[in-house]
């Protein structure tokens, strides 16, 4: 058994580690809770953006553009992982997941690129030797701001415009609830318009300067608005596992500063025993 001043020195050393977790596990759920009400918020929007989208082209038989159709260039994958860790299976699992698929989809990495936002997908990628669109990693911050990816969405709008790169796929971890999120992958470009909504809408608006000026603006705003909309999830997933990771580490801690104070127990008793049995032999040496 330990001595006790090695217990006592664990004890102390897990006391600390609680204290720590706890109070990341209540930053967390605070972040969660603010994180959660934006995203709420928010999801709609890029949705009428794109009924907005549907509406113009409804006005026109004629009108189109380069990023409804599909292009001719590599596939493109943007990877959104998080900054930081401490969020236990949260990046491992994207990283599986992504490998797996760009493993079953293509023989060679020279058919795709990735673009990557947050700093563990960036050296992942860097890692793995794919060949990355951005050179630098994109830094997500808790209060998410376009800036932020604005260079990632861009290199991406123009490359798929100007026909370098071809169909966009964003990997990220989609939020379910405070317990539950998945791995999820959607297509950001080209822009998926089903027909039967063009023939639905048939309003008529008057455009400034003119319908394609236009249409390329909104479809610029969509793209943004989409990826800040997934980043959105992804940021409010990392939160929810974080809180979650945190809440396990507090609760691991407690245990096994319980055990220890337990032990500790033991052993102080033993050696009041030893102490007593020594006191008790002492007494009889001397009669």
């Amino acid at each position: 058994m330990e001595s006790k001043k090695l217990i006592k020195e664990r004890i102390q050393a897990t006391e600390k580690t609680y204290q720590i977790t706890s109070a990341m596990n209540m930053v967390s759920t605070s972040k969660l809770k603010k994180s959660e009400r934006i995203l709420k918020s928010f999801r709609p929007i890029s949705d009428e953006v794109k009924r907005m989208m549907i509406s113009l082209l409804s006005s026109t038989g004629e009108l189109t553009h380069k990023a409804l159709k599909r292009g001719k260039g590599k596939y493109c994958y943007i990877l959104i992982a998080s900054d930081r860790g401490l969020i236990g299976n949260y990046n491992n699992a994207l990283f599986k997941r992504f490998e797996e698929y760009v493993s079953w989809k293509h023989k060679s990495k020279d058919e795709f690129v990735v673009a990557t936002i947050g700093f563990k997908a960036f050296t992942f990628a860097k890692k793995k030797g794919y060949t990355l669109l951005n050179k630098e990693s994109a830094n997500i911050r808790d209060d998410i701001l376009f800036v932020d990816f604005e260079e990632v969405s861009n290199n991406v709008l123009n490359g798929f415009l100007n026909g370098t790169i071809g169909k966009t796929r964003i990997f990220y971890t989609s939020y379910v609830n405070t317990l539950t999120n998945k791995i999820s992958k959607e297509t950001i470009l080209p822009i998926r318009i089903k027909k039967e909504d063009i023939k639905e809408e048939q309003s008529e608006f008057l455009y400034e300067p003119d319908k394609e000026v236009v249409l390329d603006q909104m479809i610029r705003i969509y793209v943004n608005y989409t990826l800040y909309r997934i980043i959105l999830e992804a940021k409010t997933s990392e939160h929810a596992s974080r809180m979650n990771a945190m809440k396990n580490a507090k609760d691991n801690a407690l245990d096994i500063e319980s055990k220890l104070t337990l032990e500790y127990n033991h052993a102080r008793q033993n050696q009041i025993t030893t102490e007593l049995i020594d006191i008790v032999n002492g007494s009889n040496a001397v009669k």
